[in-house]
């Protein structure tokens, strides 16, 4: 079925997607994702009515059903494989060919959802660099359409109320577990079928007319009109911060639900205009412009740079090239004859193609690894992107993960394991506090500072400000421990706050600093690290195989905006008890430092440090740490006794 209106409601999911991905108006797209759950609603919608038709008119066939998706799906679908494939082919390293050819099996398979979830670590960043991860929301539908149609037909005699009872249980169980999967597991909630499947149902649930019809026109006007209104506020008001999906994500699904819903029984201002043929032709090339505009903007970022408004203005241009093409010589000829083949034929081809696919993804590592010759230098420099960041005593002493909370008689508060907290008699104790960018200073200032006792409360993504707003237990179960617990009844010589700061933080971090000055003789603040949009191995590796200047391609992919957060901090804390250490100018001075030692990045990923680059961060910094001191230092594994 086709609907004018509906076809222009996806060019309301699709554009905030794009402003998004590209960075396009930030302050006015900061929650574009929201696009993929007004497709889920679109998807739900239609899909009911076909089914529900088809089961009325005893039409039904599941073979049909999976033909007239591998029609929709797969022609652009695996166009865009394929090109990745190829452009993977000449510039990838056989370690990232490896990583793409198996999202794109996993992605042939629909299963990418899962593939990307298993590697949603709080370390796997990097997924963002993948050109195919957003055909997740494609696994999920279709994993959403290998059960639903089953239990439409199983339900098909029943009276319509208890249709609507039945989808309607699902849809409310799906949504309290995915609220309750937000808090404890955002990642489950994000990637998998089962918390995401009432958005889809939502659209279902309108299909089998669950919701009463809109008899006035005032009533459809104001429906779609509030409909709109809430996608909007979605895209403008949602960001990265916002727990989601779960509750935030009713306002899109409820808004995509309330066009759809206006426009069944009359015409509306709303309809009108999103029938209107500019609005309509976007919508009708959602599809491939939703496939193709990913992979062009991680490529361009990979092998290019992070791109300015003119390269933005460029690619969004590429990208609806390449849609209306693919929408008019791919998609459009598959719909329609002579293309349109039997529904035997169709999956045998349908066969075929992921066959094909799938041994060309497979093969695309080990071809890269015998066609072309990347020097060994540049293979070891990137194999520091996997390091083992077990240094930084992760599960340990840095959690991230919510199964660590104590479920002792304390009611979920928050304890370390006595190693991570452990006071001595002797030496100075110093208490590194706050998130990863805290954990990634242990391994350094306790091998460089060995007679120092450095203890350890970090948790992932925990910005230690006290009352800060927070979804994670582990988190507040922290703060709460350490300044509730442990910090009145141990006096320390010093603590050390250190985070991935953001410009808002400078004056609850000072608060913060300012309130545990009675529990130590000391308290530092540990400003911003230097930061890049990729990984820093990745981009040393391809400056290396190119024979391009190392320092130049880092300078290129760095940060600003770190820089920007660093001088408020230094700025707002130049008198005062509360010390600061500028850790962005201590690597930055005169150049910014890319390397810990000979051909070992200073960091592992877009800006936590390895091994070596925290042992390399306390040499630089150890003076202001421990001024007129003469604490024994080790440096690569050699005592040497030193006076600052």
């Amino acid at each position: 079925m086709r609907r004018n209106d509906i076809d222009g409601l996806r060019t309301f999911a699709v554009l905030p997607i794009i402003a998004f991905h590209f960075g396009i108006l930030p302050r006015l797209s900061s929650g574009g994702f929201v696009g993929v759950d007004v497709f889920f609603v679109i998807s739900g919608y239609l899909i009911t009515k076909i089914i529900n038709a088809d089961i009325n008119n005893e039409t039904y066939r599941i073979s049909e059903f999976y033909n007239r998706r591998m029609r929709r799906i797969f022609p652009a679908l695996f166009t865009v494989f394929f090109a990745c494939i190829l452009v993977a082919f000449f510039f990838s390293f056989p370690s990232e060919g490896k990583v793409i050819g198996g999202s794109i099996i996993s992605s042939i398979f629909f299963v990418s959802n899962i593939y990307f979830y298993s590697h949603s670590g709080y370390f796997d960043k990097n997924m963002e660099t993948n050109p195919i991860l957003h055909t997740w929301s494609l696994s999920v539908e279709e994993q959403f359409y290998i059960l639903f149609p089953l239990i439409l037909y199983l339900i098909r005699n029943l009276r319509d109320k208890s249709k609507i009872r039945i989808l309607f249980s699902i849809a409310l169980l799906s949504f309290l577990s995915c609220v309750w999967m937000v808090r404890f597991h955002p990642q489950a909630a994000f990637f998998l079928v089962q918390f995401r499947a009432w958005e889809l149902l939502t659209g279902s649930l309108l299909a089998v007319h669950a919701v009463p019809k809109l008899i006035h026109q005032w009533q459809a006007e104001l429906t779609g009109v509030c409909g709109i209104a809430l996608i909007v506020g979605s895209t403008v008001l949602i960001n990265y911060n916002t727990p989601f999906p779960g509750v935030a994500a009713l306002a899109p699904c409820l808004g995509a639900a309330a066009v759809i819903h206006s426009g069944s029984a009359t015409t509306t201002l709303t309809s009108r205009l999103l029938a209107f043929s500019p609005i309509r032709f976007i919508g009708l090339i959602s599809y491939s412009l939703y496939l193709w505009h990913w992979p062009l903007i991680v490529f361009y970022r990979l092998f290019v740079d992070e791109p300015g408004k003119i390269e933005k203005g460029g690619l969004v241009a590429a990208c609806f090239l390449l849609a209306t093409l693919s929408w008019k010589y791919v998609e459009q000829p598959f719909r329609t004859r002579p293309y349109r083949l039997n529904t035997h034929r169709t999956l045998l081809a349908g066969g075929a193609v992921m066959l094909s696919a799938s041994v060309a993804a497979a093969v695309l590592s080990p071809l890269i690894e015998k066609v072309w010759t990347y020097p060994d230098r540049a293979k070891d420099v990137l194999s520091y992107e996997k390091v083992d960041f077990g240094h930084m005593r992760v599960e340990k002493c840095f959690l991230i993960s919510s199964a660590l909370i104590s479920s002792s008689s304390h009611d979920n508060e928050f304890h370390y394991r006595d190693e991570c907290l452990a006071t001595k008699p002797g030496p100075m104790n110093f208490l590194i506090l706050g998130d990863s960018y805290a954990a990634h200073l242990w391994p350094g200032f306790q091998a460089y500072y060995p007679s120092v006792n450095f203890l350890q409360a970090t948790v992932g993504g925990c910005i230690p400000i006290i009352g800060a707003a927070t979804e994670d237990p582990l988190c507040s179960g922290m703060m709460k421990y350490i300044t509730g617990e442990f910090l009145p009844r141990t006096h320390l010589d010093g603590i050390i706050l250190s985070a991935r700061w953001r410009a808002d933080d400078v004056q609850g971090a000072i608060k913060t600093a300012q309130a545990l000055l009675p529990y130590a003789d000391r308290v530092i603040l540990f400003g911003p690290i230097i930061e890049y949009d990729q990984a820093l191995p990745r981009i040393l590796a391809r400056a290396i195989a190119s024979h391009r200047s190392e320092a130049k391609r880092a300078d290129i992919h760095r940060l600003a905006v770190t820089q920007d957060v660093d001088r408020r901090f230094a700025a707002a804390l130049q008198d005062g008890p509360i010390e600061y250490i500028s850790v962005y100018r201590a690597l930055c001075d005169p150049a910014c430092e890319i390397w810990a030692r000979k051909d070992v990045p200073l960091q592992f990923d877009e800006g936590h440090l390895t091994r070596e680059g925290s042992i390399e961060l306390a040499r630089r910094v150890g003076p202001q740490l421990f001024p007129n001191s003469t604490l024994p230092i080790v440096i690569r594994g050699e005592w040497e006794i030193g006076s600052h």
